[in-house]
């Protein structure tokens, strides 16, 4: 039995140790982060690749970073001195094709197998538009994105336990709307509701307009603003995602961010309860 609760002290002491490896390492490579170049992938001359180097050259800020082409990623990736930004298409066990681009922050180096512990490669993603979207009708988010993006690696240097959360963190941060004004439309929730019982969960303290009044206040960086944005598929497929976040238009800091599958009985759109959790703040 001493021999067994030994074994078990070992075990323990080697995860502890093992953790605190992971963690060092992991804030050396954070800590780093302004002194390694950012490759930002532009494959093609679509407009969104074009969008994305435009957003990049006038807002990327926080490090140096080079435009390189899909090979040089294909043939850098596994590089640790390097970062990549791009756009990428994502697609789920139960798809059978790619439903969404993402705007996606790797960091370099070889990952192989399940990771149990630590981040991975992927730093943080954000879903961007259906991948069958030709019309570019959210790639005014990317400025944004660059900044959300940007904002977190800030807030990864401050908190190193943030790395291995990635979006995560974004879930609960309601709070931060209750000093801004915040527009809605009633096309992005996904059940019935007057204008009149819409504004009752927010005690009357929301601007519903419509999307091109929220579209302008994201070009403009309305101040001290905050608008709802939601990303899925086009045709709204079952077992697909719908994203939901809350975004201010003049700091670009993500203060709500969740996603749920949609199904016959669950459409695409801010649910009950979201509206639920995001009006919070605006009872008191």
């Amino acid at each position: 039995m001493r021999r067994v609760g030994f074994l078990v002290l070992m075990l323990i002491g080697f995860n502890s140790l093992f953790s605190q490896n992971v963690i060092r390492e992991t804030r050396a490579i954070f800590s780093e982060f302004g002194t390694k170049i950012t490759k930002v992938v532009i494959p093609s001359t679509k407009l969104s690749d074009l969008m994305l180097r435009e957003a990049v050259s006038k807002g990327w800020r926080i490090s140096p970073f080079e435009f390189c082409s899909l090979d040089d990623y294909h043939r850098l990736k596994n590089d640790p001195n390097f970062f990549f930004l791009l756009i990428q298409e994502g697609r789920y066990k139960k798809d059978s094709e790619p439903t969404i681009d993402y705007l996606t922050l790797e960091r370099g180096g070889e990952f192989s197998g399940r990771r149990l512990i630590g981040p991975g490669r992927d730093i943080i993603t954000l879903p961007l538009q259906s991948t069958s979207d030709e019309t570019g009708k959210y790639l005014h988010l990317l400025p944004i994105y660059i900044d959300i993006i940007q904002n977190h690696i800030y807030k990864v240097q401050q908190d190193i336990s943030l790395a291995f959360k990635g979006t995560a963190i974004y879930s609960d941060r309601v709070s931060e709307l209750r000093d801004k004004e915040l527009l809605f439309s009633l096309d992005l929730i996904n059940f019935t509701a007057s204008e009149t019982e819409f504004k009752s969960f927010f005690n009357r303290r929301v601007v519903v307009v419509d999307p091109d009044t929220i579209e302008s206040a994201i070009v403009t960086n309305k101040r001290n603003s905050a608008v709802p944005v939601v990303i899925t598929s086009e045709g709204f497929p079952n077992s697909s995602f719908c994203y939901k976040m809350i975004i201010s238009t003049d700091t670009h800091e993500l203060l709500f961010f969740r996603r749920h599958r949609i199904t016959s009985r669950r459409s695409a759109g801010f649910t009950k309860e979201d509206i639920r959790k995001i009006s919070a703040p605006f009872q008191f």
